[in-house]
């Protein structure tokens, strides 16, 4: 129920790709901030290690990934955090 004198916030729907689109202009602080802030919300939780780690020997097997390649990508999503 609104308050008297309240404004009805608007909606804008828009699809996937538009979403992305404009999560791509973001700086990456401000993206960071809105991923925390949905974090904070628990709306988004980070995958269980368990559930990540059976979907990369799933990947490395069936595309046949070599060990350096594999430990290259590891260095490289590390410091990403």
């Amino acid at each position: 129920m609104r308050r008297k004198g309240e404004m009805k916030k608007a909606v804008i729907a828009i699809d996937d790709s538009q979403l992305l689109n404009a999560l791509e202009q973001l700086p990456p602080d401000d993206l960071k901030k809105i991923i925390d802030a949905l974090f904070l919300k628990k709306l988004f939780k980070k995958p269980e290690f368990e559930e990540v780690s059976a979907r990369v020997k799933r990947i490395v097997k069936k595309e046949g990934l070599k060990p350096d390649v594999v430990e290259e990508a590891i260095e490289w999503a590390r410091k990403q955090g």
